[in-house]
């Protein structure tokens, strides 16, 4: 099993990388939603009794994340 952390650490390295080419701001902004978008496929695959690729701790931890980011900015 995937710690929470490591599955964290490769949303934001996912996350990042499609936000590339940008100022910190706007990457920020690309990043959130993108997280929401991941987000909506979680739902979507709860809701068709699928098991969820992402868990919602996960999306969890790394809105937290982008929020300080954006704090700090």
């Amino acid at each position: 099993m995937v710690s929470i952390m490591a599955t964290v650490k490769q949303i934001i390295k996912v996350l990042a990388k499609k936000a590339s080419g940008l100022d910190r701001k706007s990457k920020l902004t690309e990043m959130k939603k993108g997280l929401m978008a991941l987000d909506l496929v979680r739902m979507q695959d709860g809701r068709e009794g699928a098991f969820p690729r992402i868990s919602k701790t996960d999306i969890d931890a790394v809105d937290l994340i982008l929020q300080r980011a954006s704090a700090q900015r």
